[in-house]
């Protein structure tokens, strides 16, 4: 099975985007700065609860509940803009490059701008399917990304995918309502 394609910033995005939220790392950093940054307001207005100025009180009071319920939206889009700038500056050169993945018996040949590489399948460590990819994670930490857009016959691709995962005991995720979050 051969598949040719081209891959955009927003295609990069989605695979660190998703990566970073299967990375428990990351969401237990994530989780920690939002309860600092609101325990720290919280813990102003507390400060401020026996002295004469109300004023400090509710306005440190105000912006640990704003910290509390928005604090994840904020964090949410600076995550992804980070994220964004990372991918502009470091995959710049394969944005909208022709890529070609041929399956074959004992491997995937991946042809692109860098040049050709086989990977084992015993490489793959997982496969991942979200709603417009599939991310094929290897063992070495890499992973090769695939538009669901870009295969002509998703069915075949899906029962060659799943003779591969059974074949070598690969882990199948499948998140079909998976979003950043």
């Amino acid at each position: 099975m051969k598949i040719q394609y081209t891959l955009n910033e927003n295609d990069f995005l989605e695979h660190q985007l998703f990566t970073a939220s299967k990375t428990e790392r990351i969401n237990k950093q994530r989780r920690k700065s939002w309860i600092m940054i609101t325990f720290s307001f919280f813990a102003l207005s507390v400060l401020f609860l026996n002295n004469e100025n109300k004023f400090l009180l509710y306005y440190f009071l105000g912006f640990g509940i704003i910290s509390l319920i928005f604090y994840p939206l904020y964090q949410r889009n600076h995550y992804k803009r980070h994220y964004l700038n990372f991918i502009k500056e470091s995959y710049k050169n394969r944005f909208n490059e022709t890529a070609t993945l041929l399956f074959d018996e004992d491997y995937i040949e991946t042809n692109d701008l860098s040049g050709e590489t086989k990977i084992n399948y015993s490489a793959l460590e997982e496969t991942n399917e979200i709603k417009d990819y599939y991310f094929l994670k290897l063992k070495t930490g890499g992973s090769v990304i695939i538009p669901k857009t870009k295969i002509d016959n998703i069915e075949i691709f899906k029962i060659k995918l799943n003779s591969i995962s059974e074949k070598y005991n690969l882990k199948n995720n499948v998140e079909l309502n998976w979003k950043w979050k």
